[in-house]
């Protein structure tokens, strides 16, 4: 087997998740399940882009039950030996380089296996291609275990089944696989399936990110615009962003450059915290109490803390207002007594 090969049959690292079968939500964001792509532009009007959710060009996986069979534990750690080199991962650089390429994916576990499944699934049996793809993740090959969990989410060559894509995502995850950290970060900020638990979804954001994966360069971005298990730092998401807009993730440049305006919000991760602070029109309220307005260095451990920031922000926007108007009609009323008018009134 060559590893050519196997990066034909297989992409090895899902630099295009559409040639890989797609997964359950890795760019930039959905309600609460997954990672929306961002379609429509923020208007100048109200300086709220659109919500950055953890999106997905596949149906939503089936949620299973939080007392699903799983790993108890996430092992968060960097790709070595050769799933480092097959990857293409130099520690500290910004990007993979030849992934897939040499001999190195060959010394992967199951590794002909793999790229048997691969050639099943180009010719059209993606039940055949899971079935021989199983054997390889059975024999511990990271790759594999990451592929046959995609297929399980999607449904593709086996039945769906989030349970049991997670329990292969966190298999290939202890192994420091990347795009498998992603998934599972995703997983643990959304609570689907498991407890949420934002803390461990930055620390495997940040595995991927830093092992020079542009999804988890986007993740980690997105964690520090929303504090997401790590302290609130707007200058922090912009350099992830534009690492990961570097490396071709198409909403990394412009979250970077909306971000860089210093009265652009940093927006909300889903509808329902945007529905929090917007108005029945769905616009940003009245008061400039939102435009900035960041909670620099805060670090949210769930979505329950966020939500009551952002109620608090309500408060804040609904005090603010009332004095704004309050204060017009102070105005108005001093300017119908300065036109002798004898109809003014004065609400306080």
């Amino acid at each position: 087997m060559k590893g050519v090969a196997l990066t034909s049959a297989f992409c090895v690292t899902c630099l295009s998740l559409a040639h890989c079968g797609g997964s359950k939500g890795v760019s930039a964001q959905s309600g609460q399940s997954q990672p929306s792509s961002i379609s429509n532009k923020p208007s100048a009007a109200n300086n709220s882009p659109p919500p950055n959710t953890p999106s997905s060009n596949t149906p939503a996986p089936q949620t299973p039950s939080p007392s699903a069979s799983a790993p108890a534990a996430v092992d968060v750690v960097m790709a070595s030996g050769p799933l480092q080199k097959c990857l293409g991962i130099t520690p500290g650089a910004s990007r993979m380089t030849n992934a897939g390429k040499g001999q190195f994916c060959e010394q992967l576990p199951g590794a002909s296996f793999y790229d048997q499944a691969g050639e099943r699934f180009q010719a059209g049996d993606h039940e055949g291609a899971a079935q021989i793809l199983r054997r390889a993740a059975e024999a511990g090959n990271a790759l594999a275990q990451l592929r046959l969990a995609l297929m399980c989410d999607k449904g593709d060559g086996v039945p769906r089944s989030a349970r049991t894509a997670f329990v292969w995502y966190t298999k290939a995850a202890a192994q420091g696989e990347p795009e498998s950290q992603d998934q599972l970060g995703i997983d643990y900020e959304g609570g689907e399936g498991v407890q949420e638990n934002w803390d461990l979804a930055a620390r495997l954001y940040q595995a991927s990110a830093q092992q020079g994966w542009m999804k988890g360069q986007f993740l980690y971005g997105r964690a520090f615009q929303f504090g997401i298990g790590v302290p609130q730092d707007r200058q922090q998401a912009i350099a992830w962003f534009q690492k990961a807009g570097a490396n071709g993730h198409p909403d990394g440049k412009y979250w970077a450059q909306w971000l860089s305006s210093p009265t652009n919000n940093i927006g909300f991760r889903d509808d329902i915290e945007r529905s929090i602070v917007m108005d029945v029109a769905g616009r940003l309220r009245f008061s400039g109490v939102l435009l900035g307005g960041d909670p620099n260095g805060v670090t949210f451990h769930s979505s329950a803390q966020r939500a009551l920031w952002l109620a608090g922000q309500r408060d804040r926007v609904e005090k603010d207002e009332q004095e704004v108007f309050r204060k017009m009609s102070i105005a108005n009323h001093a300017e119908c007594v300065r036109a002798g008018r004898d109809d003014c009134t004065f609400v306080r």
